[in-house]
């Protein structure tokens, strides 16, 4: 059982064995259990969940915990990540970077525009949000094989399956230089301008690059704005779906992004190909089980299905959307919901009848164009 820790200005400081390798961690315990497993916040926004096993000393001082500034945050980085690396920092960003500068910049616009768009987007909702108390930290690799090398000790096998990743530990986004910007330099071309990197982005093939970028992002700014709480019980669909109803991207444009709440063409294709093949499953099992989005063989297809739903309930129930959001942000850390307690969760906002709910889903999305 985990339980909320009482100590309001310790900062905690945490040797822990990460996988055969010494890691200090330093920080306030936000909760722990029984046994002595943390879970531990950091001056720069991670939220670590240290198993008691994890743990080789462990001492605590009078010191409060003091959130990193964007300088503070930039020299940390700069020494984590070793020679070759850069910095830029923009209002809400610092991109630690081994690329071009010019894509760094480029990078940093585009997350500085989703994030204001996104705050003002549920504010205008009646959600809460607010600007990130932290400024966020993005990790662009000059190459994919480079990103790969970082990514496999956090996420495994399964970076191979990502161009880019949110961290819920960490709070960073990781991604590597989508257009080989980079590789261009060290041949000494002379390409490598903002105009090259919109080209290079505005091809077809770039679509799912430029979505992927954006909808990391859009986790990002989530659990840093108050929209969601990371290490709560958030149902799987509902966080993908609102990265999702964010990331499609309009590579005509110079900003390679569209803005909020268009038709993601490619999801939207790909749930009616399978509505058509008899191959959609329930709402009551989309919002009860997290099995077949987790699953890598039906995860695409659970995909497109958030995508669908938080599309119609966001556009036709804003309202009930917006309060259901802030009863999950409002949930017990490190607690895991039951299926009754999901299901009852989402009919407190949007009624008991699921049945009518999906007739009328049916009916309105059958319209979109």
């Amino acid at each position: 059982m985990w339980a909320l820790s009482l100590q309001v200005c310790a900062l905690e400081h945490v040797l822990v064995n990460n996988d055969g390798r010494p890691q200090k961690l330093s920080g306030e315990v936000v909760a722990e259990d029984s046994v002595g497993s943390l879970l531990l916040a950091t001056d720069e926004g991670g939220l670590w969940q240290v198993q008691a096993n994890m743990i080789r000393s462990r001492t605590s001082d009078d010191a409060a915990m003091v959130p990193l500034d964007k300088g503070q945050l930039s020299q940390r980085l700069l020494a984590e990540m070793g020679p070759g690396f850069q910095v830029h920092e923009s209002k809400h960003y610092v991109v630690v970077f081994n690329t071009t500068r010019t894509y760094a910049k480029w990078c940093s616009s585009l997350l500085e525009r989703l994030q204001n768009a996104f705050i003002a987007f549920w504010k205008k909702k009646g959600s809460p949000v607010r600007q990130p108390e932290h400024p966020l930290a993005v990790l662009v690799f000059g190459d994919k094989a480079s990103y790969m090398r970082h990514a496999k000790a956090e996420l495994g096998e399964a970076a191979g399956n990502a161009i880019g990743y949110y961290s819920l530990q960490t709070n960073r986004i990781v991604m590597y230089d989508l257009t080989g910007m980079q590789a261009l330099r060290r041949q000494n071309s002379r390409r490598g301008s903002l105009h090259d990197i919109t080209a290079l982005l505005s091809h077809p093939e770039a679509e799912p690059l430029v979505a992927t970028i954006v909808h990391e992002a859009t986790h990002q700014i989530a659990f840093n704005c108050g929209l969601q709480k990371r290490f709560v019980d958030n149902p799987v669909w509902l966080g993908e779906g609102l990265a999702m109803f964010f990331e499609t991207p309009d590579l005509a444009s110079r900003r390679s992004w569209s803005g909020i709440g268009n038709i993601n063409h490619m999801r939207w294709g790909r749930f009616q190909d399978n509505f058509s093949a008899g191959k959609v499953g329930t709402l009551k099992s989309l919002i009860v089980d997290d099995s077949r989005i987790r699953n890598p063989r039906t995860a695409v297809d659970l995909y497109a299905e958030s995508w669908a739903w938080t599309y119609f309930l966001v556009k036709w129930y804003p309202k009930e959307y917006t309060a259901y959001l802030k009863t999950l942000a409002a949930k017990p850390l490190l607690t895991p919901d039951d299926k009754h307690t999901r299901l009852a969760d989402f009919q407190a906002h949007f009624g008991e009848n699921l049945e009518a709910l999906q007739d009328e889903f049916y009916r309105r999305m059958s319209r979109l164009r």
